[in-house]
């Protein structure tokens, strides 16, 4: 199990130098964005269902959300620069460049090959906002702003080719005009949140947001509010004096059973055994 953790509020971006285990663990996810980029070594990186191979150079890009886990080849351990940022740090999170992070197409490849052109440009990119963190020099912060838009410059360039221009055009659209809901769903997870607030957030009928949500997020809104609210509640499960029916109800969970049965159904264990897990691994 990895250590949880917070994206710094006034700075919301992490970068690590991260080797997968050689053990297939369970599926995770994030709220935030992530790239990827392989170092050295081999592997395999599974996205839900798909399965890629991982060699040097290779960069993935995890879309919103999405379940992914990776898995190091025992004989050549793959090591990656892995950066995780949310969106607010590009132009305030509406920016079209964030769009690969949505997309929730078929033709939406995850990994780019190292080989091209792009993954070696990102891999530069990401090298150095490592060498920006590292050294926190001043004006740092502007400098990786800088080198992250380029990042997502870069991916948005490459799906826009990879992708067919209508498909591109449409799931853009969608994205764009969902970002209401999504933010109403972000910033009030612990409320009570109906369908109906999200129809009224896109000015739409509760019928056709329903529509627009699943074609857009590959998942129903009831689906996706659980997760977030899941997601929250590992942040909070590992600070041990809070109790975990204040985690629950804090995230929006009307009981006890609901709450259980949403985390063992999407973590793979009971809160309390996630709880657990997370202050025996780490002192």
């Amino acid at each position: 199990m990895k250590r949880e953790y917070n994206l710094n509020k006034n700075f919301p971006l992490h970068i690590s130098c991260w080797m997968p285990s050689i053990y297939l663990e369970p599926f995770h996810w994030h709220t935030s964005f992530e790239v990827g980029y392989c170092l050295e070594g081999e592997g395999l990186f599974y996205f839900e269902d798909k399965k890629y191979d991982i060699h040097t150079s290779d960069v993935f890009v995890v879309s919103h959300m999405e379940k992914h886990r990776a898995q190091s080849d025992p004989l050549k351990p793959c090591q990656f620069h892995f950066l995780k940022f949310e969106g607010s740090l590009i132009d305030g999170g509406d920016n079209e460049l964030l769009a690969p992070f949505f997309m929730k197409s078929k033709y939406v490849v995850n990994k780019i090959d190292g080989g091209s052109q792009v993954a070696v440009q990102i891999g530069r990119l990401l090298r150095d906002i490592w060498n920006e963190v590292q050294g926190q020099d001043r004006a740092h912060t502007s400098m990786i702003r800088g080198l992250l838009t380029q990042v997502c410059a870069h991916l948005f360039r490459h799906y826009a080719n990879e992708i067919p221009m209508e498909e591109w055009n449409r799931s853009l659209h969608a994205y764009k005009k969902l970002q209401p809901a999504l933010g109403v769903i972000h910033h009030q997870y612990h409320e009570h949140i109906q369908l109906k607030h999200i129809a009224a957030s896109l000015s739409l009928s509760p019928s056709r947001a329903y529509h627009l949500f699943k074609e857009t997020m590959g998942e129903g809104f009831k689906e996706y509010l659980t997760k977030v609210r899941i997601h929250e509640s590992k942040k909070k499960l590992s600070d041990p004096n809070i109790s975990i029916t204040e985690v629950y109800l804090s995230c929006g969970f009307q009981g006890h059973a609901s709450f259980y049965r949403s985390f063992k159904q999407i973590v793979g264990m009971t809160p309390k055994e996630f709880r657990n897990d997370m202050l025996t691994s780490y002192p």
